[in-house]
């Protein structure tokens, strides 16, 4: 028997409303967020997503959970603020460009949000969200993604 008959009895699991599964990467400091969030949408059809504190292998974890989306927190202080993460988004766009990208950025900071509005402007992230944003809007903006 040749390799068409093998293959073609394959089956693949298919979500219940999407057809495929959306793997979404939550790069980020805040683990109880990052937590919470994995509970929220653990029933959501479609839809899985993934943790990965170490931003320098963004793009290592993107490529090994094969994540169509990612979701990079800005941090309000430390090495991962706007500038950082606008670097790695524009890198990230060069490894794994077919890889979805939103921004978590405070609120607070004038600087970030008008960077963040000017980098979706341009095309070189695809949405952001502020850090107040409830975990439902959040849930809901991931599956979007």
């Amino acid at each position: 028997m040749g390799t068409k008959g093998r293959y073609n009895k394959v089956r693949y699991p298919k979500c219940r409303e999407v057809g495929i599964l959306k793997t979404v990467l939550l790069i980020m400091r805040r683990a109880s967020l990052a937590q919470g969030l994995m509970a929220k949408v653990r029933d959501a059809p479609g839809l899985q997503l993934c943790y990965e504190p170490d931003y320098a292998n963004a793009d290592v974890a993107i490529r090994s959970h094969l994540a169509t989306g990612a979701l990079l927190e800005v941090a309000e202080d430390g090495a991962q603020d706007i500038g950082y993460c606008l670097a790695l988004c524009a890198w990230l766009r060069e490894v794994t460009p077919h890889c979805r990208l939103m921004l978590m950025c405070p609120e607070g900071q004038t600087e970030a949000v008008h960077r963040a509005i000017e980098a979706k402007r341009k095309g070189e992230i695809d949405d952001f969200v502020f850090y107040d944003v409830s975990l439902d809007y959040l849930a809901a903006s991931l599956q979007s993604l």
